[in-house]
């Protein structure tokens, strides 16, 4: 049995992104989580936990572990990446230790930095598999091949505003995707069974008879002042996805935590 874990869009550094309870941060300081912070982190601990009982061999970090800094970012913990890396190795490091492999897939450059300069170092410090074709510890896109199928990883897809059409352009992207592979490397392109996606922030799971399946993976950073202006109607989803391979099927396992409770106010 093949067991991956993927986890995406962790955002260190964010005012409502994950962070490791307390963490120092310039000038001697520590920045200690806020309340919704402190449910991620809980929800973190359970995630890490469930792992260890599940033994996935590899893991796959699916592109924006650090928010990054940009200067229309008002809602960072600190503007410097070494202490936003330095607490997301702090976080990682017993996955780490947790599976044989781990692949960290480039995100957005608003988080990520330019070809992911942002967190190449954090890779490098968490032994992440390098890509051979570029030496570089951070990939821009994975094609895995677990025995037989093999699954596309990427980060980026497009988003939508509205839930009922949240299928749509993950499907037509894949079915894109396979067209070109086949035009341009006809019988011997990869055996593409799986497209997995992320920095959407919400879960999804769409099958294309007879056999592609399509995932769009849970987040680990809760709504942001860019969310509540662009899809305000629209909540975060939480969580991790299993992938298992038996020999035979490739099945997906979401694990999706409850959200917090919303604040309702009396009068």
């Amino acid at each position: 049995m093949q067991r991956i874990l993927v986890l995406s869009d962790l955002h260190v550094g964010s005012t409502v992104g994950l962070w490791p309870g307390e963490h120092p941060i310039e000038g001697g300081g520590i920045y200690r989580a806020n309340e919704y912070q402190q449910w991620l982190y809980e929800c973190w601990r359970k995630m890490l936990v469930e792992v260890k009982k599940l033994r996935p061999r590899i893991a796959i970090i699916n592109g924006d572990p650090l928010q990054g800094v940009n200067l229309r970012d008002g809602q960072l913990i600190t503007n410097k990446i070494d202490i936003q890396a330095s607490a997301a190795i702090q976080l990682l490091q017993p996955l780490r230790k947790a599976v044989k492999k781990l692949y960290i897939v480039r995100g957005t450059e608003w988080h990520d930095g330019k070809s992911a300069e942002n967190v190449e170092q954090m890779a490098k410090a968490l032994g992440a598999k390098p890509d051979p074709a570029s030496g570089q510890s951070t990939w821009w896109e994975l094609y895995l091949d677990v025995g037989g199928p093999v699954i596309h990883f990427a980060h980026h897809v497009g988003c939508s505003s509205v839930p009922w059409y949240e299928a749509t352009v993950p499907l037509r992207d894949t079915l894109l995707m396979l067209s070109e592979l086949w035009r341009f490397y006809g019988s011997e392109a990869p055996n593409v069974r799986m497209v997995v996606r992320s920095h959407r922030h919400r879960y999804i799971h769409v099958d294309a008879p007879p056999d592609i399946q399509v995932v769009v993976t849970p987040a680990w950073q809760l709504r942001t002042a860019f969310a509540y202006k662009r899809a305000a109607s629209m909540l975060p989803e939480i969580g991790y996805v299993l992938i298992e391979w038996d020999g035979k099927d490739l099945v997906v396992k979401p694990r999706i935590y409850q959200l917090p409770r919303l604040r309702v106010e009396g009068v």
